[in-house]
């Protein structure tokens, strides 16, 4: 059967057999991207550490890989026609592979920094031609059930990420988080190889002008926002002309889309109006999602001490939460209309978000890890759904052109989110850390008061260290605090939109 599976129309119909046979393969392939991302979010602190990097700097190994991923995605149509699906797929696992091999050997930041970008820009692809070969794969009535399998090898990364990549870098160091995508890179790549039927495909030109507007938007509005805050925002002259050439392009790329015979973006895309609404969930998903993956390790690791295997258990209990709902996912939607398992999943994140601006310094691991639960649950609910219904009324040959754009706006999303929480986080521990510091003297009869049994003494260079090491965690952790009602209010606005989706 193998042989022969290759030769195969793309677009069905399968046998069970078959249909196994090509769905295990793809989501060991799109499995790399999501693992990949979730070990090297705890791998941070680590990183940040053995290569001198500050908190902002060291975001730019999770955002450069994001917005290179938002970049790569933008061709992933095009390169489809020309080549093939099969074609760009396989090159896409090749390429991660070759530069997992680089990023395990970057000698700097600087280099690592580089090598993400490679890295995002050449695996881009995987994930919309996988969600693509999946709804093809499958028929329409089981396309509830394709989004569930997919989504669930999406989840997989978030459960054994986090924990395998803390085992990796505390016992091996960091570089080998990316020399283990090489053996899983091969393997995957073999795999698919005599197993993934060659879909056909129409050489088209390009529409360089709406692509290049779009990628010079994308980088220079995601350029202001990671370098914002170490310029000082529009007091700089850098971040006013990055805001300009972001403003302006996005504006040609929009003048352009609409007046273009043949725009790179289909604009029959946009006459569904549950696709609309979907990509604008799925923004509102990326920012929430990827900024509580960036953030809960290095609240564990900085506030509350814990090393970095311990942070990698805590951090995959979301994942625990998010499988959760993924093996709940066809009972609950042969009950419940998509509408209202939306609202529910945004409804727990929310809750999660707004359970976590209570924390303080010492809250308990085991409320740490049921808040995480509820959260992953939430996001396993409406990942699952919004996948679903997002592509439910889309007409068939326009999926891999909406699966490039669904994806490159949920990376573009999780950019945005990283750099936000970046800077919130940055910002609030300056501002509060100075803030703190002034309430320090010899006339605060609270601090006499209370001294900690003279640990605090300042008349001492010891007490002055240990109490100025106290006031910098406060800091850190009002900054934290922030970021969790940034993320309630990015839950809260999404609810609103799911009123849209007609019911399919």
């Amino acid at each position: 059967m193998i042989q022969v599976m290759a030769l195969l129309p793309a677009s069905g119909p399968y046998t069970r057999g078959q249909r196994i046979l090509i769905t295990v393969p793809v989501l060991m392939a799109s499995l790399l991207h999501a693992i990949n991302m979730s070990t090297a979010y705890v791998a941070l602190p680590n990183i940040q550490g053995n290569l001198s990097a500050t908190a902002d700097q060291v975001g730019w190994v999770i955002t450069a890989f994001v917005v290179a991923s938002a970049v790569g995605t933008v061709l992933t149509g095009w390169l489809s026609q020309q080549v093939g699906r099969r074609a760009v797929f396989l090159g896409s696992i090749a390429g991660f592979t070759v530069t997992s091999l680089l990023c395990a050997t970057a000698v700097d930041l600087q280099q690592l920094v580089l090598f993400r970008v490679l890295q995002g820009f050449v695996s881009a692809p995987l994930l919309p031609v996988s969600q693509s070969i999946m709804l093809d794969t499958y028929p329409r009535e089981k396309h509830g059930f394709a989004m569930s399998i997919w989504s669930m090898g999406m989840i997989l990364g978030p459960v054994i990420g986090p924990t395998v990549g803390a085992i990796v870098t505390e016992f091996y160091g960091w570089r080998y988080l990316f020399l283990i995508n090489i053996p899983l890179g091969i393997a995957a790549f073999l795999a698919i190889l005599p197993t993934l039927p060659k879909a056909p495909n129409k050489p088209t030109g390009l529409d360089w002008i709406g692509v290049t507007t779009l990628i010079i938007a994308v980088s220079a509005f995601q350029l202001m926002l990671d370098r914002g805050e170490r310029q000082d925002w529009f007091e700089s002259t850098e971040i006013i002309i990055s805001a300009f050439v972001a403003a302006l392009s996005f504006y040609i790329f929009i003048v352009h889309s609409l007046t273009a015979s043949r725009p790179y973006i289909n604009l029959a895309i946009f006459q569904d109006r549950n696709y609309v609404v979907g990509v604008c969930l799925i923004f509102v998903f990326g920012v929430a999602v990827f900024s509580s993956l960036f953030i809960l390790p290095l609240f564990l690791q900085n506030i509350q001490g814990y090393s970095v295997i311990s942070a990698g258990w805590v951090v995959s209990a979301r994942g625990v939460g998010t499988m959760i709902a993924m093996l709940c996912g066809g009972f609950l939607a042969d009950r419940f209309q998509a509408r209202h398992l939306l609202i529910a999943g945004l409804l727990c994140c929310a809750f999660s978000n707004w359970w976590m601006t209570g924390w303080s310094a010492d809250v308990g691991l085991d409320e740490i890890i049921w808040v995480t639960l509820v959260n992953g649950f939430g996001m396993g609910v409406m990942w699952v759904t919004l996948s679903t219904a997002t592509f439910s009324t889309l007409a068939p040959e326009l999926r891999v052109e909406g699966a490039s754009l669904f994806s490159l706006v949920r990376a573009i999303g999780a950019s945005v989110g990283t750099s936000i929480v970046i800077m919130i986080l940055v910002r609030s521990a300056q501002v509060n850390y100075s803030e703190l510091r002034d309430r320090i003297s010899f006339a605060n009869e609270a601090l006499q008061n209370f001294s900690n049994g003279g640990l605090w003494n300042l008349e001492t260079a010891g007490g002055v260290a240990a109490l100025s090491k106290l006031v910098s965690k406060e800091a850190l952790m009002i900054g934290f605090l922030n970021d969790f009602v940034f993320l309630v209010a990015i839950a809260a606005v999404g609810i609103p939109l799911v009123f849209l989706l007609r019911r399919s």
